[in-house]
Formats: structure tokens, sequence, C-alpha cells
């Protein structure tokens, strides 16, 4: 790419989503890309510089000074990154395979932009705050690809570096009982699904800690068997059954017809001076007896 216009942070950092590199690498490229000089005056780099001391980069990844060199490595072969070292300043890093600073600027406007970038030895390696870091040196995708390539087929995950973070990304999610090889055949079919044909790491790890197993039910808690209701020893209760309690006063005003009131109140006071039973409770009895014996009916 030699164009006039200093391609922005954001051409570099999709052009870095859509290439197979390791995580560290990615980090560091992001980095680098996000502290480009556009005015010959940010951070004392030139245009198109980013301008980094090794202390800075390690304080702004959070990754070993060892992890940093090999990054800086595969980015050198991926996208031609130079690195000009200064002694006690910050280093300059170029991408050059996507753009050379040198070429779409006039070598009058260079020699003015150098001039601007020079400044005071005290304040080389101070100026724009370092932000705090988002990750840890223990994180163990640093050397796992940054990119998964879509294909039709998804093949087995175990032949891939891609096993590990999906078992590590589902611990303590509804997704920890589920199969791996499962996991990473549905998320190759979601991204076919959707024309993708390829998809960062972290897309990975967020479709394994959102899935859940949709078809796998709970087991329903076995009801104990309900024991038999004791049976009925009251014989006031007994006698009353064959008249329905819904229609009692039918049955008494029936009976007081059938049998006049002295005998209906005679049988009343005969169940309760027997049983001791209230007067409602032989009211029951005597209608349930004259449904039996047919003097009226239910």
């Amino acid at each position: 790419m030699t164009t006039s216009t200093l391609p922005r942070s954001g051409d570099f950092m999709r052009l870095f989503a859509r290439t197979p590199m390791t995580g560290a690498a990615l980090r560091i490229a992001n980095t680098l890309a996000g502290y480009i000089s556009y005015d010959g005056v940010f951070r004392g780099a030139p245009k198109g510089f980013a301008a980094f001391t090794m202390k800075e980069l390690q304080a702004m990844t959070d990754l070993s000074d060892r992890t940093i060199r090999a990054a800086l490595d595969e980015l050198s072969h991926l996208f031609g990154l130079t690195i000009q070292r200064r002694h006690h300043a910050r280093h300059l890093f170029a991408f050059t395979k996507i753009y050379d600073p040198h070429q779409d600027v006039p070598e009058a406007e260079d020699s003015v932009a150098s001039e601007q970038a020079v400044i005071p030895a005290k304040t080389r390696v101070t100026g724009t705050p370092v932000p705090p870091s988002l990750y840890r040196r223990t994180n163990r995708n640093n050397d796992t690809l940054s990119t998964i390539q879509i294909s039709e087929g998804a093949g087995s995950v175990y032949q891939t570096p891609f096993a590990t973070v999906i078992e590590t990304a589902k611990k303590g999610t509804e997704a920890e009982s589920m199969d791996t090889q499962f996991l990473w055949t549905g998320f190759h079919m979601l991204n076919t699904r959707n024309s993708h044909a390829y998809a960062p790491l972290s897309w990975l790890i967020a479709f394994v800690r959102k899935a859940k197993p949709k078809f796998q039910t709970a087991e329903k808690p076995h009801r104990k068997p309900e024991a038999p209701a004791p049976a009925c020893t009251d014989p006031v209760i007994l006698m009353a059954r064959p008249a329905p309690y819904a229609n009692k006063d039918f049955h008494e005003q029936d009976l007081r017809r059938a049998i006049g009131n002295d005998a209906y109140d005679g049988r009343v006071s005969e169940i309760r001076k027997t049983y001791g039973a209230s007067q409602f409770a032989a009211k029951l009895a005597v209608h349930g007896q004259a449904v039996k014996d047919g003097t009226i009916r239910p």
C-alpha cells in the first residue's frame, strides 16, 4: 500500500484480525497500530512510525520480554515490521509491507517532520500515559492462533490448538458438561451459515461461554406413593354417606313431610343420645338412613 494517505489504525486492525497469528503477536500489533504518529510529533515519532521502549510494551501488554520479542519476530515476517533501536529513547516501529512512510512524504516535508519530532532527552521515554493492561502473563492463549479459518467441514478439534481453548472456556459455565467436539462443530456451522470465511478467537470463546445444553432435561423427582387413607370407623359418618351433603335442606323437608315433625325430631334425638353426636351430624345421619331405607330420594 503506497497511497498518499497513511492508513488509520482501524485499517491496520481489520487487516490484523483477518491474518492468522498468535494471540501475543495480535496484541502487540494492535498496540503499535494504535500509537502510530500521523503528524510527526506524536510520542516523538516521525509520521508513519510508532514509538515505544521495550519496558513500555511490557507494561502495556503485560507480556514477558521473551514473549514480546517472539511476537515482534513473527510480525516482522507477516507485515515487514522494522525496528529502529535508539539508545535511551523510544524505538521506532513501522509496518513496511503495509505502508512505507518514506514513499508518500516529500523529502523537504519529511525533514521538517523529523525536526519537529526531536524532543528533549528528559521526555523521550515519558509523554502519553500508558493505559492499564487488560491481560495477564498467565494467559494461555498467547501462543494460540488468533484467527480461525472456517471451512465446510469442521474436522477433529483435537488436531487443532483450539481444543484446549474450548475446554478452558467452558469451565464453570452451562456448557461444562457438553462435548468439546460438539461445540467445535456447532461453532463452524454457525459461522458457515453466516457466510464468515474466518472468525476471531474471541468469537469461539464467547460462543462456548454462551452455549446451553438445550437437549438435556433435568430428571423429575420421583413421587413417593401416597399412603392409603385410613378407613372411616365413625358410625354417624357412615350412616350419613347415602345422602349427599349438598341436598341436606331438601332431605329435611322431604323427610318431615314423610314421617312428620315429631318423628323426625325423635330420630335426631335418638342418634344424639346413642352416639353423642352434634345436632347437625345427627340430622345428616337421619337423612342417610332415610335414603337407605327408601323413605326419601338422594
